[in-house]
């Protein structure tokens, strides 16, 4: 939603307490209560940037006098061993909280040192955007995300460009191929699907001498507009001139609207032998209704940064909740932060020292204020994450050397959240139409049962695909088959594998059962290629390949496919390829009555896309040709994530419901995988989805049932 700024007078009611603010040091006054803060930040810029909001807020604490002292220790974010840094942090009785960092994959190695405290871990305020992080740490309780992840800021940029452009339709991405690129690169395809514009490329660099390539791929791609996350903010510049000489040197005039996310603002843009204007972008800011930003401006001489606004809030919260926990005999820092901001208490508001000062009077007469901060309602999503509700986002032009603040959105009206659940939930705009009136086929009788099981990855980091491709392995020899009616490929280096603390052991769930049992393996995945599959898949049995598929044209094959994926085909071992090409030909040599393939890669729907015209084939799959599919269950004790989304929701769908119709297990698929679209294709040569149902792909099922 839209905002204007109108906070002349909250600045003006605030001025007589922002001017003193360098001239008055802290008081060194005998019997204040200290609150030591370390704080994880590039020394390189504290003086510039971050020692403004963090002095200011120190002050503004001092004048609440409220019997507390803010104590700042150090630590450079760029030279520090973070893991180290964290370690030794988090037996530091002295530090109350941390803040930092300012790069999310520097956030995500200082969490991992916390995080390996069981208990009474220090609350880790973080401005870091990715959405990795809560995916990884928001259940534990410490990790409080000041922003909402890019899941939100990439849907309001999307929003933006279909907005101000209405003649826009064909966007690009270019993202840094890191932690904090890949939300974007998550969810970019989704949301430009669901705001109906088309993703025609999505590029990644990890240096900066790779943004040229990327970018004339880009353009080649044909498209209207380009969101850009970089690697840094010395990115910004180059990516910027590289786009205004395309269009200063196009013969047809074509335009090219560009726009940066947060990483882009920073000082360093503005500077330089020839700087530019109009570079634009999207960033997390204050509340504009909170009068930050002015008064800011009117005592630094500028807009405030990203992330100072959430800097100031992070010292505001950890101090209040260091007064409701004494308060109420509260050992866990993160409880006191989570009881004093739960989003139940009437509005009180501000981030002034006059209103700290009234936060902690509540706070004494045993009652529960809404505190509002610099970046507005401090109301986290406690449902999902430890991540705020509500983010502001400026929308901020660089002009006559300084950035411009234009316009301000936020998302808080619609009730969304950066979760990716209920990021989902915001839309479902593009489930496929499944009306029931699909062909009817006549097919042969049906005679027998066969199942291809692939985990196409290796080693112990994809440990989800091989735990999934076990997983349906268990579940089908639990509906009738026997191993010699299914051909199961997988790397098996997982089980037995040194990182393995539970030797033997392969689960898809936390405290699951193990799948790892009772097993006939027949092929490993380091002595195959794409080639061998097909001679296995399709051939007869041989001396190279003793175990073939055995399938006639009167069996019913299910063909389950768990790995990587890209936009050039399913990966195998991510080296080699099953292009779409290449799949439409194997698939078409197979013997089979009719094949159910499921597949669980990102783009998988390229492939399944090429594939479509087979006879009997139908083809389900975890995303569409332009989105990634999402790993799901972190194992903190495998410290791998142990399953798939799209996985997880057909194996729970299949144990409650095995006997589904086809397009009850799509619809169910479609809702449960958050951030990829499920997809069907080839169903006009497979028959109505209304009446198909599994129970045709089990070995005990009952004949007269199968009627189409």
């Amino acid at each position: 939603m839209r905002n204007q700024i109108n906070s002349i007078i909250v600045a003006l009611l605030c001025m007589s307490t922002l001017l003193s603010c360098e001239k008055s040091p802290m008081d060194d006054t005998t019997g204040q209560k200290e609150v030591r803060i370390a704080v994880v930040l590039p020394e390189k810029d504290r003086e510039l940037i971050w020692d403004n909001a963090l002095k200011w807020a120190a002050e503004n604490i001092r004048k609440a006098d409220i019997g507390v002292k803010v104590v700042y220790e150090w630590v450079d974010e760029e030279s520090a061993d973070l893991t180290k840094i964290g370690t030794e942090l988090s037996e530091r009785e002295d530090i109350r909280s941390i803040i930092g960092c300012n790069v999310s994959a520097n956030t995500q190695t200082l969490a991992f040192a916390l995080a390996r405290k069981k208990q009474n871990i220090k609350p880790l305020f973080t401005f870091s955007t990715s959405q990795e992080l809560p995916r990884i740490f928001g259940h534990r309780g410490f990790l409080w995300g000041l922003c909402e992840t890019d899941i939100s800021q990439s849907e309001i940029i999307l929003s933006c460009l279909s907005n101000e452009n209405p003649w826009l339709k064909k966007v690009a991405l270019l993202a840094s191929d890191d932690i904090y690129g890949q939300t974007f690169v998550d969810w970019f395809a989704f949301q430009a699907v669901e705001l109906n514009l088309e993703p025609v490329s999505i590029e990644t660099y990890k240096e900066s001498s790779e943004i040229d390539a990327c970018l004339k791929r880009i353009l080649d791609s044909g498209a209207d507009a380009i969101v850009c996350a970089p690697l840094t903010a010395d990115d910004v510049v180059p990516v910027q001139s590289y786009i205004d000489n395309f269009m200063y040197n196009s013969e047809d005039g074509r335009g090219i609207t560009l726009m940066f996310t947060d990483k882009a603002y920073n000082k360093s843009i503005l500077g330089g032998e020839y700087p530019m204007d109009y570079i634009s972008g999207l960033a997390p800011a204050s509340n504009p209704g909170s009068g930050f930003d002015v008064s800011y401006n009117a005592l630094y001489g500028r807009v405030p940064f990203a992330g100072e606004a959430q800097v100031y809030d992070a010292v505001l919260i950890t101090v209040l909740a260091s007064i409701w926990a004494e308060k109420n005999e509260e050992d866990d820092l993160n409880r006191a932060i989570g009881a004093l901001l739960n989003g139940n208490a009437t509005s009180q508001g501000g981030w002034t020292a006059g209103m700290i000062a009234n936060y902690h009077h509540a706070i004494m007469a045993g009652e529960t204020p809404a505190i509002s901060g610099a970046t507005g309602t401090l109301d986290f999503d406690s449902q999902y994450y430890t991540t705020i509700r509500s983010t502001s986002y400026a929308r901020w032009i660089t002009y006559d050397g300084k950035m411009v603040i234009i316009d301000y959105y936020s998302r808080n009206s619609d009730g969304h959240s950066s979760s990716p659940i209920a990021a989902w939930e915001w839309k479902k705009q593009h489930m496929q139409d499944i009306d029931g009136n699909g062909n009817e086929i006549d097919y042969p009788e049906l005679k027998g049962n066969y199942a291809v099981l692939v985990a196409a990855s290796e080693g112990w980091k994809n440990y989800r695909h091989q735990a999934d491709v076990l997983g349906m392995y268990q579940y089908l020899k639990g509906q009738g088959y026997d191993d010699d009616h299914i051909i199961l490929i997988m790397a098996d280096d997982i089980a037995y594998n040194e990182k393995n603390p539970l030797q033997g052991v392969v689960r898809r769930e936390i405290g699951g059962d193990n799948l790892y049992d009772d097993l006939q393996i027949d092929y490993k995945l380091g002595d195959l290629s794409p080639e061998d599959l097909k001679q296995i898949l399709t051939g007869e049995p041989s001396d190279a390949y003793p175990v073939t598929l055995g399938s006639s044209y009167n069996d019913n094959v299910l063909f389950f496919w768990s790995g990587h994926g890209t936009k050039k085909g399913w990966s195998w071992k991510e080296a080699e390829y099953l292009s779409p090409e290449f799949a439409r030909e194997m698939f078409s040599a197979m013997k089979f009555r009719k094949q159910f393939a499921i597949v669980e890669t990102c783009y998988s729907g390229g492939v399944a896309q090429g594939c479509t015209g087979i006879p009997g084939l139908l083809m389900m799959t975890a995303a569409n040709p332009y989105e990634t599919s999402k790993a799901d269950g972190l194992d903190e004790e495998l410290l791998v994530y142990i399953t798939n989304t799209f996985t997880s929701s057909i194996l729970s769908w299949f144990d409650s419901k095995p006997n589904t119709v086809i397009r009850d297990l799509y619809l169910h698929a479609f809702d449960k995988t958050n951030g990829s679209h499920v997809m069907i294709y080839n169903s006009d040569y497979y028959g109505n989805l209304y009446l198909n149902d599994m129970s045709e792909y089990y070995p005990d099922h009952d004949p007269s049932d199968l009627l189409f």
